[in-house]
């Protein structure tokens, strides 16, 4: 029994494979109506990574295939129902954006995030919820409890949410030696947040001796990622000679450019500089 058990689960882990490889095939080729094919077919015989990868394609409207949101959810659904984790995370993010033919709803996108979060997947959206009393009854306590599953499972969005819980002191004792670690691991995976806000603490000496001259690498190493903050925060440093020498041009610049991309606090400095160096 247990020989024929093997062999039906080799059987059905070729079987899987094999749709997998001839989805590949026929996006590489540029195939696309047989890729429509390949993962309906594949679908239909109760595959959920066939449903899900079907339903990316109508949530993206890729592959000659006509954007479809309702289609999509039935179809992430279908997968989810079947345990892929990935399926009930992206159903969740649905969700809790709201989009054209899903309407908003974060009791939905908890549900969903959760039973993705089982299988370690969308941990980190999850305790956004909780800390955000979304869909959710408020609690900080449970979301540090779901970043730091998160931020074991390196997912580094989960890292940088903890450290912000331990450097405001909600949920979890308030201590910026830990926030600085967290936030580290986070700037090393090179997520531009992380960097900005272990260039706060290096700025503010909290959890490390005060330095500015780090503060503006970290500062500079988020804006080059296209983190606007970090441009900004990294204008201040000019503009006051902090960790630089005072470049009053280059401060401009920095704050020209957030305030050109929407940030208002980069607006509101490139005008106060304007006032001061004009006295």
């Amino acid at each position: 029994m247990k020989k024929e058990l093997l062999i039906l689960i080799a059987c059905a882990v070729m079987a899987q494979a094999g749709f997998i490889k001839e989805g590949m095939e026929a996006k590489e080729s540029g195939d696309h109506q047989k890729l429509v094919e390949i993962y309906d077919k594949a679908c239909n015989e109760g595959k959920a990574s066939g449903c899900y990868n079907l339903a990316v394609l109508y949530a993206e409207g890729t592959g000659n295939v006509t954007k479809d949101f309702t289609k999509a959810v039935k179809l992430y659904e279908k997968a989810c129902d079947g345990n892929f984790a990935s399926a009930c995370y992206n159903l969740a993010l649905l969700y809790a954006g709201g989009t054209d033919g899903v309407k908003q709803d974060f009791t939905k996108a908890s549900e969903l995030y959760e039973k993705s979060c089982a299988e370690n997947e969308g941990c980190t959206n999850l305790g956004l919820l909780y800390a955000n009393g979304a869909g959710v009854k408020q609690s900080y306590a449970k979301a540090a409890e779901l970043y730091t599953k998160a931020c074991k499972n390196e997912d580094l969005m989960g890292c940088n949410n903890l450290g912000f819980l331990y450097a405001g002191g909600k949920g979890v004792t308030q201590d910026y030696k830990k926030a600085s670690e967290y936030y580290q691991k986070t700037c090393d995976g090179n997520v531009a947040v992380g960097c900005d806000n272990l260039g706060l603490l290096y700025a503010a000496g909290k959890g490390v001796a005060q330095d500015y001259k780090k503060s503006s690498e970290l500062y500079e190493k988020a804006c080059k990622s296209g983190y606007d903050q970090g441009c900004n925060n990294l204008g201040i440093l000019y503009a006051e000679g902090k960790g630089v020498s005072v470049d009053n041009a280059k401060a401009k610049e920095l704050f020209k450019g957030t305030c050109d991309k929407g940030l208002q606090v980069g607006c509101e400095n490139a005008q106060l500089l304007e006032k001061i160096t004009k006295k």
